[in-house]
């Protein structure tokens, strides 16, 4: 299985001109904790965060998404193996990855999309036995 077949859609996203409280509302809504920042032409340009949003305000009440933007610490391919990009996302300790090909964000996917799609593809998990071994 593929990270391009596991991924969230449809995409929700942002752009770097957007005010904070308007990506705050779109995590809220779709209960995210990070968004893909794109811009006008469709280009990835990093992510904003829940936590970034609120951190980033610095008493501007609502800044532009381009003043709390981070890049991510992982992204992924559209044909990165499932397993490793669990093994991944485990390694670097992030919940959410944006999944790119050729700069353009094809969707987000957590750590828990990736593991039930694996769990659908494992007839041993499927049938309840993870964690149980001969």
């Amino acid at each position: 299985m593929k990270a391009r077949e596991v991924v969230v859609r449809p995409l929700v996203s942002v752009g770097p001109r957007d005010f904070a409280r308007h990506a705050e509302g779109l995590m809220d809504d779709f209960g995210f904790t990070m968004l893909p920042v794109i811009d006008e032409g469709g280009v990835f340009l990093g992510v904003v965060t829940k936590s970034g949003c609120v951190l980033g305000r610095n008493g501007v009440e609502s800044p532009h998404v381009e003043h709390v933007m981070s890049q991510p610490k992982l992204t992924a391919g559209p044909d990165m193996d499932a397993e490793t990009l669990f093994s991944a996302m485990s390694l670097y300790e992030v919940l959410c990855v944006p999944v790119l090909d050729q700069g353009r964000v094809i969707g987000m996917v957590t750590r828990r999309d990736v593991l039930e799609a694996l769990s659908h593809d494992d007839p041993h998990l499927r049938a309840g036995h993870a964690g149980h071994h001969g």
